[in-house]
């Protein structure tokens, strides 16, 4: 009908919807195109990719390959060999089904797909531009099946807008090649990036090999045997234990019927498995589930991500028991851990906790009495106490410029009149200790301490800094004030292309990364250096720590230097990260931890440098570092 507002969209235009739902980014492509030569029977997969894959992307097989039929049917919108009606979707035994994935990727790209069944005389070829065939030829190519993507996204320029740094992608591509890797041990694979080897999935290798090729040896030697059934579900792999747990960062890895899947549910059952061992670091694990294909239903999402159980209930108790079963049951050379030592208090949370990184900063209390506190005690007669000649003992914090700003434009910028407010103006760099109002309207000297008398700290839970001012109890936060003082460190050598003091290790620490963090690090050990982190490649995913930041105790330092990869590694540009998240991620991997018992000078002088930094009122992730319970609310609370 002419005045019809509804028409048919142009097939170009279908296939490119389809295309976005299946082929999101370079990462795409290749899990759907391994999944292929899974599905295949190949006992070899490589790949390879370039500028992250939006360049070009090349996967290749040994599997059963296609003949010149099948090979005409691949790049057809909904063809497969997988299934043939409604009811085989809940009996499927394969990684692909759907049949988009070759036509969604060749509706984006230049796309040129190479095959050769092993009986044939020779291989086939077709050249795609756009999902369009526009050359076919005879090719001399081994049997298996090669796809070569070129130029991702070239006839979709928006699409390419939303696509991460050439690291990042590259980053996601190997999370992917892993991922499939761990699921298929039995199968060489082999990734490389710019030529470059990132990965090696040696044939053969059972599971456990598999993960220390992903995950690392350390990770993979420290894990302990899962393998539990309960209501018909088998949960099998492997997890590390909560005493051998290293990083911030949650590494999970789940498989239904050898399919990589995202779930909360099984997400939040390990999570709560973990929980009574009263561990601060984040859980791994590699789990595969195996039930009545009925009980999954894997169609619920465009690119096979996530999957749908008919009893979630069942699959978190499945799950959460393995995981408890595994750490409670004897395991020859691994530990045991027994549910009735978890009242203990955790290692990590203990009074015994490594002590604060020392560093270097003007000292609170000097001798040279600054001409703004001068002025300010004179102002409101506040005299000068006298020197006390006797050495404290050394506490180093960082070097700190004092601020431009005097100390009376600062206080016009915290000022409130609200006391409930988390105000700046509790000390005003004071003078020999003296806690020195900031404006007449505070002038309420404390009740419990003379003038003479330096602020007089204790810890709360071996985690929060407590004193008194003139305006009632301050409350500090001695992790996220710590941070702010390491951040803006950080950030003042980062912009000025200096370097971080740091101490050379009589004996150099061996440490191994995953293969996804250890593919970020070449382009970032001259940041390391300045940060104060000397790494040289020792092997495959390892390197050498030879130097430390020279405040980082020992005994932190090759923790601290995980975390600091990880945090890099978890940012958006990881091949490229800003100043910025560098320098954050430094403070939180060298701050003082809560639980750590700090002496009374440390807590002094952490006091001391938080105040000289740009923005003492709050940590670098915008935690508050220090708050105060007024005394007018005490006296409230007291009915006085």
């Amino acid at each position: 009908m002419e005045n019809s507002r509804i028409h048919a969209l142009p097939e170009d235009v279908i296939n490119q919807i389809a295309a976005g739902e299946v082929v999101e980014r370079p990462a795409s492509v290749v899990k759907e195109l391994m999944e292929n030569a899974l599905d295949a029977g190949a006992s070899r997969i490589e790949v390879q990719i370039s500028d992250g894959g939006k360049s070009s992307i090349l996967i290749r097989d040994n599997g059963c390959g296609m003949s010149e039929a099948d090979l005409d049917m691949c790049y057809l919108p909904h063809t497969t060999s997988k299934l043939k009606t409604a009811e085989d979707l809940f009996h499927l035994a394969t990684n692909g089904f759907r049949g988009e994935a070759v036509a969604s990727i060749a509706a984006v790209s230049k796309l040129t797909i190479t095959s050769r069944e092993e009986d044939a005389t020779e291989a086939h070829l077709v050249h795609l531009t756009g999902g369009i065939p526009d050359k076919k030829a005879a090719d001399a190519s081994p049997r298996g099946t090669t796809f070569y993507i070129e130029d991702l996204f070239f006839n979709a320029p928006v699409r390419k807008t939303f696509l991460g740094s050439d690291t990042l992608e590259a980053s996601r591509v190997l999370d992917t090649v892993t991922r499939l890797a761990m699921a298929n041990p039995n199968v060489r694979i082999d990734y490389k990036v710019n030529g470059r080897d990132v990965f090696t999935g040696v044939e053969g290798n059972d599971l456990r090999s598999r993960i220390a090729e992903a995950l690392g040896a350390g990770t993979a030697r420290s894990m302990i045997p899962v393998d539990y059934e309960e209501a018909g579900i088998r949960v099998s792999g492997f997890a590390v234990p909560p005493d051998a747990l290293k990083n911030k960062r949650s590494k999970l890895y789940f498989y239904v019927q050898k399919r990589p899947i995202w779930n909360s549910v099984m997400t939040k059952a390990v999570t709560r498995a973990y929980e009574p061992y009263g561990s601060t670091n984040a859980p791994i694990a590699v789990l595969f589930l195996e039930m009545e294909d009925v009980a999954v239903d894997v169609n619920v999402h465009p690119n096979k991500r996530e999957v749908r159980f008919a009893n979630e209930n069942d699959v978190f108790l499945a799950v959460h028991h393995a995981i408890r079963d595994a750490f409670q049951k004897p395991e020859e050379d691994h530990p045991t851990i027994s549910l009735t030592e978890i009242s203990e208090p955790s290692p990590i949370l203990s009074s015994t906790a490594p002590s604060m990184p020392t560093l270097h900063p003007e000292p609170l209390f000097t001798k040279q009495i600054p001409a703004a506190v001068k002025e300010l005690a004179k102002d409101f007669e506040v005299k000068a106490a006298p020197v006390v000649e006797e050495t404290p003992k050394q506490v180093r914090f960082p070097s700190a410029k004092t601020p431009e700003k005097t100390v009376r434009e600062k206080s016009s910028k915290y000022r409130s009149d609200d006391p409930d407010d988390i105000i700046q103006d509790l000390f005003s760099l004071p003078e020999n200790g003296n806690i020195i109002p900031l404006t007449p309207q505070n002038l309420r000297p404390p009740t419990r301490m003379d003038k003479s008398t330096p602020p007089q700290f204790f810890q709360l839970a071996n985690t929060y800094l407590v004193c008194e001012d003139s305006e009632g109890l301050l409350l500090i936060d001695q992790n996220a004030a710590h941070q702010r003082i390491l951040y803006e460190q950080a950030l003042n050598s980062l912009h000025a292309e200096g370097t971080l003091e740091s101490q050379e290790l009589l004996f150099p620490e061996i440490v191994e990364f995953s293969a996804a963090e250890a593919s970020v690090i070449p382009g970032l050990l001259e940041t390391f250096d300045h940060l104060g982190f000397h790494l040289e490649l020792f092997g495959k995913n390892t390197y050498q720590l030879r130097g430390t930041p020279r405040d980082l105790p020992f005994s932190r330092s090759v923790e601290s230097l995980r975390e600091l990869v990880s945090a890099v590694f978890e940012g958006e540009n990881p091949g490229n990260p800003s100043k910025e998240t560098l320098a954050k991620a430094w403070a939180k991997s060298n701050a003082i931890q809560a639980g750590d018992k700090l002496s009374t000078e440390e807590m002094t002088q952490l006091m001391a440098s938080l105040l000289t930094t740009q923005d003492p009122m709050s940590s670098p992730s915008g935690r508050p570092t220090l708050m105060r319970l007024p005394l007018g609310e005490i006296h409230k609370r007291f009915k006085r």
